[in-house]
């Protein structure tokens, strides 16, 4: 297959503070030659090197997922903690049309800016590993929803393309294209059906009638905000009406700080909402935000949560609160022990849940949420994903 070539000259775009001092602080110590000085990605590949290297000698261990999913409150937002203790933490919401405030990215543009990013991520981890110079690198990511059935749709059709702005030759791009593939645990989690386990259930059952002295909470969110826009959703149209218009596609795009390896990530056509990934610490990993790998299980878990509110909508089911925990662990991605690429396993879904419902219609509950949560049933199902690469530096003439 052959390799487009992209022309046209990146546009400088503005940074925030933190990107911005990021983005001068020289954080790896710089090549001897003048051609590795004048390009920080090379340098960055370089560190990037020397360190999975010294991975490499050492003994891979597991790493350990965990995230929260909390619906908060009166507004029904679904803030993620991410880590053991919560360190990093994202909102996820709906827009207006579905009781929500956009006061964080949805969960279907999440899953795209983490594939986004992961891609990336692979692709800059293999250029290291297969000394593939490069110059720069943005990832666009995007996938047009399918419905599976009357009352599941999820995000497929997935594809991206790789704008990379390097010296090597078609046959060194295609083979890191290959070895990208080949080694992602992103891209494995989304082609290949995954065990997933039903999610376990904590149920604390609260009174029928809330004490009229507390503020307003999340079943009066339900009740007086989800359950109208949901029920809404519901109408069939009528004969003769227009057809629904087609699902809309959904994009994002990474791109790879060169000097950090960091990946700033632009959900939506109009970038609206953003998200930072950072390495694992043993990767030149800073500490700044959460790695792809745990973004993306944790993205999960809001999907589920949102499921959660809007089925208990629909079926009339009170919830005073709503929790939602995700476990799961990543093989290592080197060691001298590691033999394979690095995988997710032993994926496992925990909700505490408080209701005045009885027992029988919170399982009837979960078990509705899991038949119709769209990212819980695309990790159980087999996607499939295309990518390509298009040589020079990636160009938006709206930034």
């Amino acid at each position: 297959m052959s390799i487009a070539r992209c022309t046209t000259p990146f546009k400088v775009i503005g940074t925030t503070a933190l990107s911005a001092m990021l983005l001068l602080a020289p954080l790896a110590p710089l090549a001897s030659s003048a051609e590795d000085q004048s390009s920080p990605l090379r340098t960055y590949l370089a560190a990037k090197r020397e360190a999975i290297q010294d991975q490499s000698a050492k003994p891979g261990t597991p790493t350990a997922i965990h995230a929260k999913v909390t619906a908060e409150s009166r507004s029904g937002v679904r803030r993620l903690r991410i880590g053991p203790t919560g360190e990093f933490q994202y909102i996820s919401d709906s827009g207006r049309n579905y009781a929500g405030y956009n006061l964080g990215a949805g969960s279907w543009d999440s899953l795209v800016g983490t594939l986004a990013s992961s891609v990336a991520d692979e692709y800059v981890v293999q250029a290291a590993v297969q000394g593939v110079p490069l110059d720069g690198l943005d990832v666009v990511f995007t996938s047009i929803p399918e419905r599976k059935s009357e009352t599941l749709a999820y995000p497929n059709n997935l594809s991206y393309v790789a704008y990379i702005d390097s010296p090597a030759t078609d046959a060194q791009l295609q083979a890191l294209k290959r070895a990208v593939h080949e080694n992602s645990s992103a891209i494995d989690l989304v082609t290949r059906p995954q065990q997933v386990s039903h999610a376990d259930v904590e149920y604390i059952h609260s009174a029928a009638e809330r004490d009229p002295k507390l503020p307003p909470g999340l079943r009066d969110f339900i009740t007086e905000e989800k359950r109208p826009a949901v029920l809404a959703r519901q109408v069939k149209p009528g004969a003769g009406k227009a057809r629904p218009a087609e699902p809309e596609t959904l994009v994002a795009r990474a791109h790879v700080e060169p000097r950090t390896g960091l990946r700033r990530v632009f959900l939506g056509k109009d970038g609206y909402h953003q998200q930072l990934h950072d390495s694992a610490p043993g990767l030149l990993g800073y500490g700044l935000a959460p790695t792809v790998e745990e973004h993306l299980l944790g993205v999960t878990g809001t999907c589920l949560t949102h499921i959660f509110e809007v089925q208990a909508a629909s079926r009339n089911v009170l919830l005073d609160s709503l929790e939602l925990t995700v476990d799961g662990q990543v093989s290592p991605r080197f060691g001298s022990n590691v033999r394979s690429p690095a995988r997710y396993s032993d994926i496992r879904y925990k909700v505490r849940i408080e209701s005045p419902a009885s027992e029988q219609e919170i399982d009837a509950l979960r078990q509705s949420v899991e038949a119709t949560c769209p990212l819980y049933n695309l990790v159980k199902d087999e996607q499939k994903l295309e990518g390509s690469i298009v040589r020079g530096a990636y160009a938006d003439a709206t930034r």
